[in-house]
C-alpha cells in the first residue's frame, strides 16, 4: 500500500517558486565576505495577547547559503510569507554583530488577514 499524501499543487508550487527564488539569489558570501557566523532566532507571535505561537533557532551555512531570507508563516491554513532579506543584509553589509526587527504577515486564512507577527534576531560573527 502507498501510504504517502498527495501534495496540494498550490503548496508546491509555492516550494519550487520559493526555491527559483534562492537560486536566483546571490551567495551569502558575495554580499557579505567577513561573515563568518550567522544565527538566526525566529519567533512567530499570536496577535491576541502577543502570545509565542513557534520559537527556534536557525543557523545559517555561510560558505553556501543563498543571500535570502524568507520564512512561510507557520500558521499551517496562512499563505503568507515573511521577507527579512533586506533588513538583514543591511545589517550583514554593515558588520554588526546583531539586528532584530518584526515582520506582519499579510497573508490569508480563508477571507480573514492572518493576525500573526514575526520576531528575529540575526547574530553574527566577522573574521578581522
Amino acid at each position: 500500500m502507498n501510504y504517502r499524501r498527495k501534495q496540494d499543487p498550490a503548496v508546491a508550487e509555492a516550494a519550487a517558486d520559493h526555491r527559483r527564488r534562492e537560486d536566483a539569489a546571490p551567495r551569502l558570501r558575495e554580499e557579505a565576505p567577513r561573515l563568518q557566523t550567522l544565527r538566526l532566532k525566529i519567533e512567530e507571535i499570536r496577535a491576541e495577547g502577543r502570545v509565542t505561537a513557534m520559537s527556534y533557532v536557525r543557523p545559517i551555512v555561510v560558505a553556501t547559503a543563498p543571500a535570502h531570507f524568507e520564512f512561510r508563516c507557520t500558521e499551517p491554513k496562512c499563505d503568507g510569507r515573511h521577507d527579512l532579506t533586506a533588513p538583514i543584509l543591511r545589517a550583514l553589509r554593515q558588520s554588526l554583530g546583531s539586528c532584530s526587527g518584526e515582520s506582519s504577515c499579510a497573508g490569508v486564512i480563508g477571507n480573514v488577514m492572518c493576525d500573526r507577527t514575526l520576531a528575529y534576531v540575526a547574530e553574527a560573527t566577522y573574521r578581522a
